[in-house]
Formats: structure tokens, C-alpha cells, sequence
């Protein structure tokens, strides 16, 4: 596939656009404190500009202060942003693509503590934040109305070609527009019309302070998927409304900070989910439709396209994993886009420090840990070639071997299984439903090897004679970790098997299945045994499951699982194994379960590591879970830091 109508130009008003592949607007945390331009942030954009994208949207860009709703937000409210903001389009446009600014307030979707007040349309509370706002008088609606038209001003001045008004995701132009949170009954309020003045008049006052050729754009959810909110009648309405008062097009998303899964979709959700809501929109106007959906393929992009569901689609996350996606797909080098899955393991979790890696901060992704582009995080080719020896075929040992390569090192591979079994543990992780997409990730970490001349030794296992043979200047050990097995009584005489091998299809489920541990493999293969059994329990030690997960990617499997009608005890100590079933102690109660078919074992790995490895080479690295039994995201990121060391 030529992918002809993804890479085909168009027009958002006067201004003509390459293709039709888009970086939507994102928190990024690459701005400053103080929400001015850095280094890091020409670095960022920079290099998505350069990598083909059509059109960058820089991220919510708040027009005063109060309407702040992340840390490092882009400062629009101040003539001193406007030098930063300069050098950040003259960068985009050097490289080739055109750029606009999401203008933006959080209104009630933020607290005070950032923000100074909460302030909003009524005094209906975000039902995340529960902090009660401030409603705005008449007066100080039209105040802020001019804040837009001010922000927009600037942004011209700075070179930029236009802006979006975020009025998706509960933020403040959706506040007006939606039923839920809009209350008012002077003409901000009311019917249509009046939810939809505040918009109306932002678009006429940008117009008449830029020019009509000045690009204006919103960001509409499609629908709130929240009690009392906006649903997709009305959007069609208000998108129609919208056309008229003079937006050049319409970006739709979906959700509200209390659907945070409609924002942030987990793995599960179908790429492009959004398209027939972008589609239904799409039939009501003659302006530009983007969508939002999950998109990280460039087969699905050509067919929506085709198909006419939107004029064009916002790549999100998967322009974090490969700001090159636009270029890989145009040239055909398909097997070179590093892929998104939608995981959140890294992309959601950088305004959290202690989920990060220690120097690692700002927007990233878990299999690029290059994805932000500072120079301080690219791999350089080295100076001084060495011959390396990797051990093990998983994650983080196929990551350290590419990088190396990649850098000019002579590596090679070791791996006692076959090529079939590359992955380890993430191979078993693709097994469960849903996870299919880790494949992805799997065959990408073994293209990059072969193509950085990786010699690849499968079905041979390392031992020290084999790697004294090969005389390694640097050998990295990444041979993963075992299944924990606890000494408890009666495990070993009743016929316990391991999750991992049941993930394996050794054995084959019968009707009934009994998981101990509440962790992700734990509940994973829970939702893996419902395809074959129509009884299944967990028993988890502490007060929940799968803590650990993001929340929307946790959200969305507990559901599956209460749908699938997985019972889950936890607080529950097993304390005996028994033919087909455990007693356990549940909040300080002895407790039966048995009658099971299976008992499955899922209570983690420890590291595993066959032999000593003091003096086979010069340096000696242990990465992955031969380290620490952590998750694929830490094993990644230590594989890219020992690789572009050496």
C-alpha cells in the first residue's frame, strides 16, 4: 500500500498542509517552570517536524493563570513567552511542517494550589478535583473571551499559523458547550445558542485581531460518556454551529477528566475507535475533521482517510514513541516504526518522578528511551568499537544488543531457545487478550538487530567456556528471571502449575481455575482462563489487584474481569495447598476454596542468573530482571543506558 491519500496535501482555510498526519497537542513537560521555551522543547518538537509530520500542535497553552491545569504549562498569557514561542515556530517551519497553538483554560479542571482559584462557567465541581469554582460573572466572561483573542495575538507575532481552541476533555470551551457543567442563564447559557456563544465570540474577536487567514481550529469531544454531559446529538449540532461562526476545522476527541479511559485509551481499545464519531461529524460540515483513536499504523490512517471517516488523524502517543513515523511510512520502511501500543508506561507517568528512572524526565516512551530527542539522551556512534557479548534474547537483552550495534560495537547474541521464543517474559505477556500488540514491539527489537548486524546465535546457551571463547571486551547478562515457587505446604504434591506455563498452552485449560497472586500476570491469566473456563478465582495476599498499572490500563481489565464474572478474594493468605484447591486465611478467617481443575501459580519471578560471571570479560553488565524483577519499562531504559555507556 502507497498509503497516497495518508501522504496527500490539504487545505485547514488558506493554509496548505503536506499530508495528513498530525502531532495533536500534549502535555509534554518539556517547557520550563515558569511555562517558557527551552532547549528541550526545540529538541522535542523539532525533531517530530523534521520526522514528517504535516502539522504540530503545541500543547494547552494557557491564556491567564488560573486557567493553569499542568505543571510546566506553556505561559500564553504574557508578552514574555513570545521570543520562546519565536524560536519554537521558526524551528517547526525550518523543518517543514506547519504549527499551531492549543490555546487553552482548565477551568474547573484544575486546583487551586496550581492554579491561584478554580474558576468556571457554574459552580459545579469537577467531580475529579472536588474543588468547588468560582462562576464567572457576566463581565469576567467576556474578560476572559479577550484573554483568548490576547493569547492568539501573541501567537501570531511569534510566527505560529494559527490556533486550536480546546474545548474537548472537560476543559473550558467543552465547559460552556456542555449541559453538565454549563448552568447559566445569561446568553453564555441556556439553549444552543447560548453554550455556544462563548465559542462564537473567541473565533470572531481571533478573526478580526489576526486576519481571517490566521488559522483557527477546536478540539470538540465527541461525547462526555458522563452522566448529565454532552453526547453526540449535540456535538453534531455544535459542530455545525461552529463551521458557521468561522472555525477552519474541527478536531475531535472524546471524554472528560472522569473518562479518562475516552482521553488516554488503554491497549484494549480498537485503533481509530473514534472514527465514527469523527465520520458522523464529518457528514454535518465542510471544514477539515481530524480524529483521535489510537492510531499507530499507517494502514488504518490510509483507510479512514479513504473511506472519508476524517480529513486527517492526530497520532498522539505514537508520535512520542517515533517522531519518524511520518518518514518511515512514506519510504516503506514499515519495519523501522517503533510502534505504540498504547500502554501509558512511560508517556503518562513523567509528572511523576518516583515512576521515573533516575535522570529521566519530561514526555517519553517506554521502547524509545530517545523519544524526547535532547541531545543528552541520543546514542552516538562510539570511538572505540568493542566486541560485546549479550546473553539472553529478552527486552532488555535484545535492547542493549541493537543499541550497541547501532553505536559501531561488534555484538553478538546469545539465546538458548529458539527465535520463535524472542521476548521472554514480554513474549509471554502477549498472550493473555489484548497483549497481542507486544508482538509488535518484539518483531521490532529483532529487525533493529538484524539490521544493526547483530549476530544472532539462537537455540545456544551461554555458558562460561562458550563466552571465554568468544573473548568479549563487554558481556551484558540479561537472562531474565524464574516463576517464584514458595515453600507452602503441599504445593509440590498437589499438581500446581506455573502461569507462565499456562500462558504457554501447557495445559490446556478444563473448566475451572484457581489463580494465587493478584498481580499483572496474575490477573491476566485470569482473564486468559475465562476463554476456556467458566469458573475462575484469584486469591491476592494484599487489599487490591494489579496496583501498579496506569489507571486507565487497570480500569479496563478489572471491568473485563467483573464482566467475565472473575471472583477475587484479597487480603487472603494461602496457607496449604490441597488437591484442587488452598486454605487460606481472609482477614483473620480460615477459609476453604477447592473444587478446581487447576491451580495456577502467579506470585512473581526472581532474578535468575545460571553463573558466576566474575572474570569473562573486562565489564560485566546485569540488566532486566537478571538486576531486578521490576517491569519491561525499567529493563528498556537500564538496556539503553548500558548501551550508550559502553
Amino acid at each position: 500500500m502507497a498509503f497516497s491519500k495518508t501522504f496527500s496535501p490539504y487545505k485547514i482555510g488558506s493554509l496548505e498542509i503536506k499530508n495528513r498526519l498530525i502531532v495533536p497537542a500534549m502535555d509534554s513537560g518539556v517547557f520550563d517552570q515558569k511555562g517558557f521555551v527551552i532547549q528541550p522543547t526545540l529538541d522535542y518538537y523539532g525533531a517530530r517536524a523534521a520526522g514528517g509530520f504535516g502539522l504540530i500542535i503545541i500543547e494547552i497553552t494557557a491564556v491567564e493563570p488560573t486557567g493553569v491545569g499542568m505543571p510546566c504549562e506553556p505561559a500564553g498569557w504574557t508578552d514574555d513567552c513570545i521570543p520562546g514561542m519565536t524560536k519554537l515556530a521558526s524551528v517547526i517551519h525550518e523543518k517543514g511542517a506547519k504549527t499551531i497553538v492549543q490555546l487553552h483554560h482548565a477551568g474547573r479542571e484544575t486546583v487551586s494550589l496550581m492554579a491561584g482559584k478554580v474558576v468556571a462557567p457554574s459552580s459545579v465541581p469537577c467531580p475529579t478535583n472536588r474543588e468547588t469554582p468560582k462562576e464567572f460573572t457576566t463581565q469576567e466572561v467576556y474578560d476572559l473571551i479577550q484573554h483568548y483573542v490576547d493569547a492568539a495575538v501573541r501567537m501570531k507575532k511569534a510566527g505560529f499559523d494559527g490556533v486550536e481552541i480546546h474545548a474537548s476533555h472537560g476543559y473550558m470551551g467543552g465547559q460552556f458547550l456542555s449541559p453538565r457543567s454549563n448552568k447559566r442563564v445569561d446568553e453564555f447559557g441556556g439553549g444552543l445558542d447560548g453554550r455556544a456563544y462563548f465559542m462564537k465570540l473567541i473565533v470572531e474577536g481571533i478573526k478580526a485581531a489576526c486576519g481571517k487567514d490566521f488559522v483557527v481550529t477546536t478540539r470538540l469531544s465527541a461525547f462526555e460518556n458522563r452522566i448529565g454531559g454532552l453526547e453526540m446529538e449535540e456535538t453534531i449540532v455544535f459542530a455545525s454551529m461552529l463551521e458557521e461562526y468561522g472555525y477552519d476545522a474541527l478536531h475531535i476527541s472524546a471524554g472528560t477528566y472522569e473518562t479518562w479511559e475516552t482521553i488516554v485509551p488503554p491497549t484494549a481499545w480498537q485503533s481509530g475507535w473514534n472514527l465514527g464519531n469523527s465520520r458522523r461529524i464529518k457528514e454535518a460540515v465542510n471544514i477539515p475533521v481530524f480524529s483521535v483513536g489510537l492510531f499507530h499504523d499507517p494502514y488504518t490512517i490510509e483507510t479512514a482517510i479513504k473511506r472519508g471517516d476524517c480529513d486527517a488523524v492526530s497520532l498522539g502517543r505514537q508520535s512520542i514513541a517515533d517522531p519518524d513515523f511520518p518518514n518511515k511510512a512514506v519510504g516503506g520502511a514499515l519495519d523501522d516504526i517503533i510502534p505504540c501500543i498504547g500502554c501509558t508506561q512511560r508517556c503518562m507517568e513523567f509528572n511523576y518522578p518516583e515512576n521515573l528512572m533516575p535522570g529521566d524526565w519530561g514526555v517519553g516512551c517506554m521502547y524509545n528511551p530517545q523519544s524526547s530527542h535532547r541531545a543528552d539522551r541520543m546514542l552516538q556512534l562510539t570511538d572505540d568499537p568493542k566486541k560485546v557479548v549479550v546473553v539472553g534474547a529478552g527486552p532488555a537483552g535484545m535492547t542493549a544488543a541493537w543499541m550497541s550495534a547501532y553505536r559501531g560495537h561488534q555484538v553478538t547474541l546469545l539465546e538458548k531457545e529458539d527465535k520463535l521464543a524472542a521476548g521472554g517474559q514480554l513474549r509471554i505477556g502477549a498472550f493473555p487478550p489484548f497483549k497481542q500488540p507486544l508482538t509488535r514491539e518484539i518483531r521490532y527489537m529483532l529487525h533493529q538487530c538484524e539490521k544493526n548486524g547483530v549476530d544472532l546465535r539462537w537455540n545456544t546457551e551461554a555458558t562460561p567456556e562458550r563466552i571465554a571463547e568468544l573473548k568479549p571486551d563487554v558481556l551484558i547478562m540479561a537472562t531474565g528471571a524464574k516463576p517464584i515457587v514458595p515453600n507452602i505446604k503441599g504445593l509440590q504434591e498437589t499438581g500446581v502449575v506455573l502461569a507462565n506455563d499456562v500462558l504457554l498452552g501447557n495445559p490446556v485449560l478444563k473448566q475451572s481455575a484457581l489463580i494465587i497472586g493478584g498481580g499483572e500476570v496474575g490477573a491476566e491469566t485470569a482473564e486468559y482462563a475465562t476463554d476456556y473456563c467458566s469458573k475462575v478465582v484469584i486469591v491476592e495476599m494484599l487489599p487490591q489487584i494489579v496496583p501498579t498499572l496506569y489507571l486507565t490500563v487497570r480500569n479496563a481489565l478489572l471491568d473485563r474481569l467483573k464482566d467475565e464474572e472473575v471472583e477475587i478474594h484479597t487480603n487472603t493468605k494461602v496457607l496449604e495447598f490441597i488437591p484442587g484447591g488452598v486454605k487460606a486465611e481472609c482477614d483473620g478467617e480460615q477459609i476453604v476454596l477447592d473444587g478446581f481443575d487447576h491451580v495456577i501459580l502467579a506470585l512473581g519471578s526472581s532474578p535468575y542468573l545460571p553463573f558466576a560471571t566474575e572474570g569473562l570479560a573486562p565489564e560485566v553488565y546485569t540488566i532486566g530482571d537478571a538486576e531486578a524483577v521490576k517491569d519491561a519499562k525499567w529493563a528498556i531504559y537500564k538496556a539503553y543506558t548500558v548501551a550508550k555507556e559502553i
